[in-house]
């Protein structure tokens, strides 16, 4: 009986083992993909996330700005279209 409670002993050990390893391969996947995200920020000219969340209003705000100015130039093709389809 001994033997089967080493036996159910030695399974869970295993068992935390392999959990572990897999814990470990994640953190280590984590760890690059943190590391891939900072360089990317890095190339942005940003040191840190705090940083990073700083800049988000301004860039939302130049987000906005480019997308009226296309909607603006839109307007302003498509009038020239209908404009030069009536001398046709």
């Amino acid at each position: 009986m001994e033997s089967n409670g080493a036996d159910r002993l030695g399974r869970r050990l295993l068992k935390i083992k392999e959990e572990l390893e897999e814990k470990k391969a994640k953190r280590l996947e984590l760890q690059g993909e943190l590391k891939s995200l900072m360089n990317q920020l890095k190339e942005l000219g940003v040191n840190s996330l705090e940083e990073a969340e700083e800049m988000i209003p301004q860039m939302e705000k130049e987000l906005e700005e480019i997308r009226e100015s296309i909607e603006e130039q839109i307007e302003q093709i498509e009038g020239l279209m209908e404009g030069g389809e009536e001398d046709d």
